[in-house]
């Protein structure tokens, strides 16, 4: 392959996130521009305070935050994780199709095939949506709680808690082999999904979609998904804060402090949080907060140590295993 067509999958691969129809691209900006902005007016007029362009600027885009050398690291690992992140996403719609259609051929091989259940095109296409949404969440919920509990794990997902202060850049302050394995893990949940799906009412299943994506996953990062990581507070509380993921709700992810510990591990729902006894529901008053994994935050100020460090780790962890006597290594039984 020449240079010159490697340069172009290599710009490819980095400008995938960024096209209309993705995550990142300019509709999900904008919407969470225009939300963050709703937010802002609305707080100021609570407080009798006047609303201004200048001061929206200064609200969303504050100066201490965008100099910070967290930020920094943000921009670099954002740009660095563009192939990782354009990869899992291609990952996770081949796993989708590839355990579809093992599930589905399973059945088949297992129970024979029959003719498809007769439901109207509309309630098929919302069960559809809803049930890869919940899918895709309680996997989400499963490899961020793992990331969370394995010590092995837990390496690599402190790159993303060590940031120090919360920008959008923050989403992608991740090293890659989280990003894989939770796109591999939901691939395979949504993938089971629409396996038992088409093996019920036949080939095509597909949800309701907005720019090409579950029109309820779209409708999440149009608006406020966003601003998971920011400086804005803007909390969902009651039964809203028990169903959806607000911005507040993911700040309160990344404290420091013990009390916020392993909570709100969701995405865009609550509701896993709330079945599995992860869930802390932020108050409406903004709660203060540092950002941070307390003395190893110093160790993560470079894209490189990002990188690096967790495998380094990760090989001490298994040299650790490794040394354990044999009889410390096995489990009573249950």
């Amino acid at each position: 392959m020449s240079a010159a067509a490697i340069l172009t999958a290599l710009e490819g691969a980095i400008l995938e996130p960024f096209k209309p129809a993705s995550a990142y691209g300019a509709p999900a900006l904008a919407g969470a521009l225009l939300f963050s902005a709703l937010a802002y007016a609305r707080r100021r007029r609570a407080r009798g305070r006047r609303v201004s362009a200048r001061g929206f600027a200064r609200a969303i885009f504050p100066k201490r935050i965008l100099a910070h050398p967290s930020t920094l690291v943000d921009l670099r690992l954002w740009v660095l994780n563009g192939i990782a992140f354009a990869s899992a996403y291609g990952m996770l719609g081949l796993g989708l199709v590839f355990w579809r259609d093992q599930v589905a051929g399973g059945l088949t091989h297992e129970w024979g095939a029959h003719a498809p259940a007769r439901w109207p095109a509309w309630a098929v296409l919302t069960l559809a949506t809803v049930l890869q949404l919940l899918a895709s969440e309680l996997a989400y919920w499963l490899a961020h709680y793992c990331f969370h509990k394995v010590p092995a794990l837990w390496e690599f997902h402190k790159v993303h808690h060590s940031a120090e202060v919360m920008t959008t850049l923050t989403e992608l302050r991740q090293h890659p082999v989280e990003i894989l394995a939770f796109t591999n893990l939901i691939g395979l949940s949504t993938g089971i999904v629409f396996g038992l799906m088409t093996y019920v009412f036949g080939p095509g299943v597909r949800p309701f979609t907005l720019l090409d994506g579950n029109i309820l996953v779209m409708a999440f990062l149009l608006t406020y998904g966003h601003l998971r990581h920011s400086q804005m507070w803007i909390p969902f509380t009651g039964l809203a804060g028990r169903i959806l993921q607000s911005p507040a709700h993911h700040q309160l992810h990344h404290s420091a402090d013990p009390i916020h510990y392993d909570r709100n591990l969701g995405f865009a729902l609550a509701v896993w949080d709330w079945a599995f006894g992860t869930l802390a529901i932020p108050e409406r008053t903004r709660e203060p907060i540092v950002f941070g994994i307390g003395s190893e935050t110093q160790s993560f100020r470079s894209a490189l140590a990002a990188f690096v460090i967790p495998c380094a780790r990760l090989g001490g962890h298994f040299g650790r295993l490794a040394q354990r006597p044999a009889t410390a290594r096995r489990r009573s039984p249950a």
